[in-house]
């Protein structure tokens, strides 16, 4: 297992958490909306950035220091090993994306990611196909204790949000076991993480606290976390298990630099 980044999710605040505006200024769009990226720009990026993708209260979606693989794998959910094809550029090269809605307000986790898909076809010309594949996995499944977890009915339709990690403790909030197994996957474990709960599009909040397996805890922090298998049981009610099981995968048939803006 990879040592998980202490900052992972506060740099990299991606599809998974957005800059609050105050209560009231920033309606969300309708959820029968269908908006599309009006203008984008795309340049490659400049040195010494970290990577961020932050949606603001208007809609507009700005990114830097990103790669299309980083891209693909936010918007699909996908771990590296459920990418195929492409070139090598696609993974080295770093692109700063700014794109605005022909829609105001904050969009919906779905419609995002649509926005973004239709930009993948559009800018990089992207085409690609889906295959099944069998491979060894991180499974998440329900505990026979039962879950230990907070149900989050107040927005059902937002983004989730999630920050901070490890032994700090990851703060989960309104977010799918599903969501959240792509940010694991995305930094804390080298395998793709599949949610088998069953739960569904329900939306929760809780703390998961562990140590990375890289660290040596050592007799002087006894009250140190257990590793990420053990505090899945013991503080979420869920068994985090490494199996084979059959994943999608991205096949890339076809790609291109983005031309010019």
């Amino acid at each position: 297992m990879k040592t998980f980044p202490a900052l992972l999710l506060l740099t990299l605040p991606s599809l998974y958490a957005q800059d609050s505006p105050p209560q009231g200024l920033a309606p969300e769009m309708a959820l029968d909306a269908k908006p599309a990226f009006e203008v984008s720009t795309i340049k490659p990026a400049a040195p010494n950035q970290g990577f961020n993708f932050i949606v603001s209260p208007s809609g507009t979606v700005t990114i830097t220091n990103g790669s299309l693989v980083e891209l693909i794998k936010l918007v699909y959910d996908l771990h590296p090993a459920q990418i195929a094809g492409g070139t090598g550029w696609i993974q080295d090269e770093k692109f700063d994306i700014t794109a605005k809605p022909d829609i105001g307000g904050r969009p919906s986790l779905p419609q995002l990611k649509a926005m973004m898909k239709t930009l993948f076809a559009d800018r990089f010309h992207l085409a690609f196909q889906w295959e099944k594949k069998e491979m060894t996995a991180s499974v998440i499944t329900e505990a026979k204790s039962g879950a230990k977890l907070e149900k989050n009915n107040s927005d059902p339709n937002g983004l989730p949000n999630l920050s901070g990690t490890g032994q700090q403790g990851m703060r989960v909030t309104n977010t799918t076991i599903a969501e959240f197994a792509g940010v694991l996957q995305a930094g804390s474990l080298d395998r793709p993480v599949v949610d088998q709960t069953g739960f569904g599009n329900q939306r929760y909040n809780f703390v998961l606290k562990w140590t990375p397996d890289s660290v040596n805890v050592g007799a002087d922090n006894p009250d140190a976390p257990p590793n990420i298998y053990t505090a899945f049981q013991q503080q979420l009610g869920l068994k985090l298990e490494s199996t084979k099981a059959t994943v999608d995968v991205m096949v890339i048939d076809h790609v291109e630099k983005p031309g010019e803006n």
